[in-house]
């Protein structure tokens, strides 16, 4: 293939000048010699590094004819691109032909006789050849490793392909002649992102980029036109994960290409919450949020999505409408006027009749007899809602029920005590109470 580089497309190509007699500029021999190529003549052609074939062979009638043997001058053996193709049919029998090469002459890329580079071409290399025409790579800060050192028939014919572009391969096949390790991702893990399977300049530009890997913008607006959904609940939603809207927000939990985990994360879901939630965050809003894994580490009782390791469970990952990128309502304060709608987020586990029943005897072990203490709490005007009594991530005691609670600035305590049919709590906003399914405390009468 190399052999034939050095010659391709310039056999025949002596001086293409649309078909006219050219004079060769000697004086006439005494005698014909038997190649052009001699002391007295074209001494010049047969010194340089690369010579032409008919060249190097004498062979001067393969490309040229005689116009007038007084005059001596000679014409092309044959008009245009012809007298190239003649020999080098093999260069424009693809379906897309190099432009340079389909209008002509050959002679714009390749001395017809003789050079001092491979295939015969005017430039040093094949890369400030193409440079006459293409800016490729002109002002891009990363580039692609073919064009950093010149080599753009790595990934480009010459003069004719069957593949748009004048590739050598499919598009996906040539990234993965080199990107060996994506195509072992891609063949090897179960989830595979879309446009890695086929489509590599969706997302790099294949000369090179402003951006690092060549990519054609930063996460996230370089993932938006595909995911419109995520783009318009990130940038739209009353509250905003930060770590989707930052710069390469979505690297921050999705790998490109492919991975072992569902939607391409980079690890399971909760390893990549506590990758950030490790430590003390702050609200878009400007309010401090606790390392959540200080509100979990060594505790007893887990809520049932962090014993389960499903952080979505409960928080929309690119942004929502509710407090702490909550999935769905829930109130907010220490008291709230009670409504199912309220407690979407809670019901999205528990049963609504859970507060909506006054009266059972196997709803709740919360309750005093059958008198339902959660629906006691909850369904008032003035309900204390469920983080009043239960912590939302873990706790040492059994339900997690808090140890104490943010009230203002001030923590109130609960002092639960757990019996074996019942419990009673000290708290700070009520006198101490207990409480017994099988032997009812007597509560005093509200006025």
């Amino acid at each position: 293939m190399k052999g034939e580089r050095r010659h391709r497309g310039v056999l025949g190509v002596m001086l293409v000048l649309a078909g006219g007699a050219v004079a060769l500029g000697v004086d006439k021999p005494t005698s014909a010699p038997k190649t052009c190529v001699t002391a007295e003549c074209h001494a010049d052609y047969a010194k340089r590094a690369f010579v032409h074939g008919p060249v190097s062979l004498g062979d001067c009638k393969s490309c040229h004819e005689e116009a007038d043997a007084a005059a001596h001058t000679y014409r092309p053996a044959r008009q245009g691109n012809d007298l190239c193709e003649y020999c080098h049919l093999d260069q424009t029998a693809k379906k897309n032909v190099h432009e340079p090469l389909r209008k002509g002459p050959c002679t714009d890329c390749h001395d017809p006789h003789s050079g001092d580079s491979k295939a015969l071409i005017h430039e040093k290399t094949v890369a400030q050849l193409c440079a006459k025409c293409h800016e490729t790579g002109k002002d891009m800060r990363f580039l692609h490793g073919p064009v950093a050192v010149g080599e753009c028939t790595i990934c480009h014919t010459s003069h004719s392909s069957d593949r748009e572009k004048l590739l050598v391969d499919e598009p996906a096949n040539l990234c993965f002649s080199c990107h060996v390790v994506t195509k072992d991702e891609l063949s090897q893990f179960e989830f595979v992102h879309e446009p890695a399977k086929n489509d590599c300049i969706g997302c790099h530009n294949p000369h090179g980029a402003a951006n690092a890997q060549m990519l054609k913008a930063d996460a996230p607006e370089l993932c938006y036109p595909c995911h419109e959904d995520i783009k318009k609940v990130a940038e739209t939603s009353r509250h905003r994960h930060v770590a989707v809207t930052e710069k390469d927000g979505c690297l921050h939990c999705h790998t490109p290409h492919a991975s072992t985990v569902q939607f391409v994360l980079k690890d399971a879901p909760m390893s990549l919450c506590v990758s950030c939630h490790d430590k003390p965050v702050t609200t878009e809003e400007g309010k401090p949020v606790a390392a959540f894994t200080e509100q979990v580490q060594g505790k007893k009782s887990l809520h049932g999505p962090v014993a389960q390791k499903d952080c979505a469970g409960c928080h929309a990952t690119h942004g929502s409408e509710h407090f702490r990128l909550l999935a769905k309502d829930y109130p907010q304060l220490f008291y709230a006027p009670f409504s199912p709608d309220k407690y979407a987020l809670c019901f999205s586990c528990h049963p609504e009749s859970l507060v909506l029943t006054e009266r059972t005897s196997e709803l709740t072990d919360f309750r005093n007899g059958d008198l339902n203490l959660h629906y006691v709490h909850v369904n008032k005007q003035r309900g204390r809602t469920c983080r009043s009594c239960h912590a939302t991530h873990a706790s040492d005691l059994p339900k997690h029920i808090r140890d104490s609670v943010p009230y203002g600035v001030w923590n109130l305590p609960i002092q639960f005590l757990k019996s074996e049919t019942g419990g009673g709590c000290r708290p700070g906003c009520h006198q101490p109470f207990t409480y017994d399914r099988q032997s009812p405390a007597t509560y005093p009468t509200r006025r």
